[in-house]
């Protein structure tokens, strides 16, 4: 994958390298593109591992998710990574990082992601229906 991505002159700021773990995770930083964690479980990665991969690989480019698709998932998996991550010693604002800036960051680049909250008394899309209203 990082060889297309060389091969294709890709800048590495737009990717992102998802499904990462312990034997990928330094390929993926040293190309440049950003590192993504899907938290799991019982497969891919879970909260201990995500903590011991961001002590040694700093919090800077990397993403943690979760999935609720086929198998046994836990959605809530990234409010863990949250927890443990504090009880490791990390800070408030390095959770805040890797759970809300570097998504925004990644995802905010395609000029899709709009985080502007309509008020409650605004109609939708022409709707005559009020958000949040009767």
């Amino acid at each position: 994958t990082i060889d297309v991505i060389r091969e294709s002159n890709l800048s590495p700021e737009l990717v992102l390298l998802d499904h990462l773990n312990e034997t990928t995770v330094k390929a993926a930083v040293d190309s440049g593109c950003w590192a993504g964690f899907s938290i799991y479980p019982d497969t891919k990665m879970d909260e201990d591992r995500m903590v011991t991969i961001l002590r040694n690989h700093g919090t800077e480019k990397m993403i943690v998710n979760s999935a609720a698709d086929w198998g046994k998932s836990d959605p809530l998996k990234t409010r863990k990574v949250a927890d443990a991550m504090l009880k490791a010693g990390f800070t408030e604002d390095d959770v805040d990082q890797v759970l809300w800036r570097n998504p925004v960051a990644f995802y905010g680049r395609s000029g899709r992601l709009h985080l502007d909250v309509p008020a409650p008394d605004q109609l939708h899309e022409g709707n005559s229906i009020l958000r949040g209203g009767e």
